[in-house]
């Protein structure tokens, strides 16, 4: 459920040798904890799912080093996310935003299509710089998008919805994909400074600028990104 205005407290992890825990929160849109988000690493059979506490905190130990890997979150009240992070990153908290369930269909009629249960969509953020503690950079705006892959590009407005006038990102930094087939697909991100994603944030490492990014029908891949400022 979604609970009330309480503290964000990002739980501590051990890290026993040859291992990686990711640990992190969710919040509602206006920063209250959310509780009972089911988190779970589903390409590991032997590491359990685990659920958010009353001050939206959850922790995933027991990875393995260096390593891709794919988290997912579920939650009535949340569309269903699926997070891409290098077990490298461990050392960084996450502070995630759980995003309305019915985001991907808003985003899919404002651009004049439907939502597709057979196909996955994505959502980006462009920030200056790494959020450290929960406290958030600033976005980046006219950031540019290639895709290879498939799926509808859009950049979003100001609540970070799609809006199909604008031909890259707002103040809001936000962008993403409807209806994307499953699978990987390549993503790059162009700021007016330069190249994104020359150091990892919240995707896997971008290989000439391309970030590979795992789809999956039904789900939303949430990515943050690292891009320069003017």
């Amino acid at each position: 459920m979604l609970t009330g205005c309480k503290a964000l407290v990002v739980p501590t992890c051990d890290e026993p040798e040859g291992t990686a825990c990711f640990r992190g929160v969710f919040r509602t849109l206006i920063g209250k904890p959310v509780e009972d988000v089911n988190v779970c690493a589903p390409d590991f059979d032997d590491i359990a799912c685990t659920r958010s506490d009353e001050n939206g905190g959850w922790k995933i130990p027991g990875l393995p080093v260096d390593t891709d890997v794919v988290i997912t979150a579920t939650h009535p009240d949340m569309v269903p996310t699926l997070f891409a992070q290098n077990t490298s990153m461990s050392w960084y908290e996450w502070y995630k935003v759980a995003v309305p369930p019915d985001l991907a269909d808003k985003n899919a009629e404002r651009l004049g299509l439907t939502a597709r249960s057979d196909r996955g969509n994505v959502l980006f953020l462009t920030w200056e710089g790494l959020n450290i503690d929960g406290n958030d950079t600033n976005n980046v705006e006219d950031v540019t998008a290639e895709v290879d892959g498939g799926g509808s590009l859009f950049y979003g407005n100001a609540l970070t919805l799609a809006d199909p006038g604008l031909n890259a990102t707002s103040g809001s930094g936000s962008g993403g994909l409807v209806n994307v087939p499953p699978g990987t697909i390549d993503l790059r991100l162009r700021a007016p400074a330069g190249r994104c994603a020359q150091d990892p944030m919240f995707h896997f490492a971008a290989q000439d600028g391309w970030i590979p990014v795992p789809i999956r029908a039904g789900w939303n891949t949430a990515m943050d990104v690292m891009c320069p400022a003017r």
